[in-house]
């Protein structure tokens, strides 16, 4: 899309009605459309003169003075405001996606004839997919765009804006093939996908639902939304485990609203078949039997400005044995033939814990990698690093130091911090090797005490953490107190400045600020081995992780196992892509990694070796696998 244009209508008006006027009027004029009838379209058209040079003004800026159906979509999609695709995760869909969509879903629909089907999108937008069934119907039956608007489609969105757009793009696509008509009929409806009766609509009430569902459905986190939408979520079954993502009902909500012969077609979020939210889907997935084909694009980030990853579903409501799975880039999907997909029985996938969506050769591997020896998560503590929710105020980079007092440069002021409240903290994010340790080492202020008392039965401290009274925190500490009222109005606004602190200054989260031992230091994501060891036991962490023992000999062992061929493969194949070939290694996706047990003799030839291929070697007899 053209830089200048995407400017010029940034910069022109926040007003919806104002820019469907220059969007629509613009389009007319590029294509040479004189007169409309259509009463609806009109209503949109600019016609005072001085107002009309906008419209002149902005036809300029297009590069071959063509304006397509297409470009539209993307344009109304563009000038959604920012809070709302925050709130509501609108993104444009391109067209190749939605045509696979709307094709595949159709060859899957059995038993009803193609002018009759029923086609629905419960979070349509601005009618992306909509102007691809239209087009689709009308190349493959004799229907006009008036009787396929009237009988085949229905929509919904939360948007009356997005509503008013989809009859906008409608009635232009009608127009533009030659069928101008003073009135279309919608089945178009504002209202809350979480919450809205489709049971309602007479005439998908007599067809037992709808036969197609198709969409993007919206990408939208736990921690973005509203109150009244977190509450709907708890009506759908699929919203009950971890912290659900707006995405993880659509599935359910469209699965329900199918006849029995129904079928659906999502572009979405890649993570449902793996993550902790996902495991009530899943469950539902399995408890139906549904028949689900799934082209999962990995770590390919195919929507513009959205770190998403995402995958295609199609559907089916008739029952199935299997699930069947490929990986693919998305330029390649019309590639795709029947027999390039890998099929999984349901019976061998774990709700559970997560879908591997892997062929029968690499599931044995994977489950006689995991039943090695002793799982990571129960041989080892894995901890998530602090939060204080605003680092970039807590951790600094000392720009210089006396005996007693660290540095701080922020918003062009020096402030001094005392030593005696500072602790050294790290980020295993950045962090590649032992050597970068003490380079990449930061101070953080740390408003706390920690009690240590006596050791209990299992050998181990119990330390308990303790803020400092505000009183104690300026008489001991004032540089370092004064600093922290200085920033003050910031770090109330941490949790949106709903929730109250045990003082003010108190971290955002308690979380793994009692920790002691050594580590192995690790990032949350990464796209190789990387496990660094500290033997420094009260160096604390952020953003990252830690696997945590008191046992230098046993750390330094399992390093070595983690860093191996057998733990990448385990990664590769069980993990979270992203983009670049990387891959999560939060806990979740490591828990379950089978840590083999080694003889004293084992472990000591382990520790020899340093060459990368002899310590695969040596692994591969231990674990006694081969790999390709």
């Amino acid at each position: 899309m053209n830089q200048n244009i995407l400017k010029y209508l940034n910069n022109y008006s926040y007003d919806t009605k104002d820019v469907n006027r220059l969007l629509v009027s613009s389009f007319l004029v590029v294509n040479n459309i004189e007169k409309v009838k259509n009463k609806f379209i009109k209503e949109l058209v600019i016609t005072d003169k001085k107002e009309f040079k906008q419209v002149t003004e902005f036809i300029k800026l297009f590069d071959k003075q063509t304006f397509a159906i297409e470009e539209l979509i993307e344009l109304f999609e563009f000038v959604i405001s920012p809070q709302d695709k925050e709130v509501n995760g609108a993104v444009f869909t391109p067209e190749y996606i939605r045509t696979y969509i709307v094709k595949n879903t159709i060859k899957k629909y059995k038993d009803k004839n193609l002018e009759n089907l029923k086609f629905g999108d419960i979070a349509c937008g601005c009618g992306g997919f909509f102007k691809t069934i239209t087009e689709v119907l009308k190349e493959k039956t004799n229907k006009s765009c008036f009787e396929i608007f009237r009988d085949n489609i229905y929509g919904l969105d939360i948007q009356e804006y997005s509503i008013k757009r989809t009859k906008i793009l409608l009635s232009l696509l009608a127009i533009l093939n030659n069928e101008d008509n003073e009135e279309f009929t919608f089945n178009l409806f504002c209202g809350n996908a979480l919450s809205f009766d489709w049971e309602t609509v007479n005439s998908l009430k007599k067809n037992n639902g709808f036969d197609i569902i198709v969409g993007n459905p919206p990408y939208v986190g736990a921690s973005k939304m509203d109150e009244e939408t977190k509450s709907l979520l708890k009506n759908w079954s699929v919203s009950s485990s971890g912290k659900p993502d707006l995405y993880i009902p659509f599935f359910e909500i469209g699965m329900e609203n199918l006849n029995e012969n129904g079928v659906l077609g999502y572009i979405t979020v890649n993570t449902f078949y793996r993550s902790l939210n996902g495991r009530s889907v899943r469950s539902y997935f399995s408890k139906n039997k549904f028949d689900i084909s799934i082209i999962d694009f990995g770590g390919e980030q195919l929507f513009k400005k959205r770190s998403t990853y995402t995958c295609i579903c199609i559907i089916s409501k008739p029952q199935s044995t299997v699930i069947k799975y490929i990986k693919r880039i998305s330029s390649k999907i019309n590639k795709i033939k029947e027999k390039d997909y890998i099929t999984i029985p349901y019976t061998n996938l774990d709700d559970f814990n997560g879908w591997y969506l892997i062929n029968k050769k690499n599931i044995n591997l994977i489950t006689k990698i995991e039943s090695c020896g002793t799982s990571l998560g129960e041989k080892f503590e894995i901890r998530n690093g602090f939060a204080t929710l605003k680092n970039n105020i807590y951790v600094f980079n000392p720009t210089k130091e006396s005996d007693d007092y660290f540095y701080l440069e922020r918003d062009d002021e020096e402030f001094k911090i005392e030593k005696s409240i500072c602790k050294n903290a790290i980020k295993p994010n950045t962090l590649k090797h032992e050597s970068k340790i003490e380079s990449n080492t930061e101070k953080l202020i740390f408003p706390y005490t920690i009690d240590v008392e006596n050791k209990d039965l299992f050998d181990k401290d119990k330390r308990r953490l303790k803020i400092l009274e505000e009183d104690t925190f300026k008489l001991d500490y004032p540089f370092a107190y004064q600093y922290l009222v200085s920033q003050k109005e910031i770090l109330s606004q941490r949790d949106k400045g709903k929730k109250q602190y045990e003082k003010w200054y108190a971290f955002g989260r308690n979380q793994a600020l009692t920790l002691n031992g050594y580590k192995l230091l690790l990032p949350y994501i990464t796209n190789r081995p990387c496990f660094v060891y500290t033997s420094d036991s009260d160096l604390l962490f952020y953003n990252g992780y830690a696997i945590l023992s008191n046992s230098i000999e046993e750390l330094i062992v399992l390093q070595k196992i983690l860093m191996s061929k057998i733990f990448w493969f385990y990664i590769v194949n069980t993990s979270k892509p992203y983009a670049g070939n990387y891959f999560s290694v939060a806990k979740n996706y490591i828990k379950n990694f089978g840590v083999c047990d080694l003889t004293n003799d084992e472990k000591v030839e382990l520790l020899s070796l340093n060459n990368i291929n002899e310590i695969d070697n040596f692994l591969l007899k231990v674990y006694n696998l081969q790999l390709d």
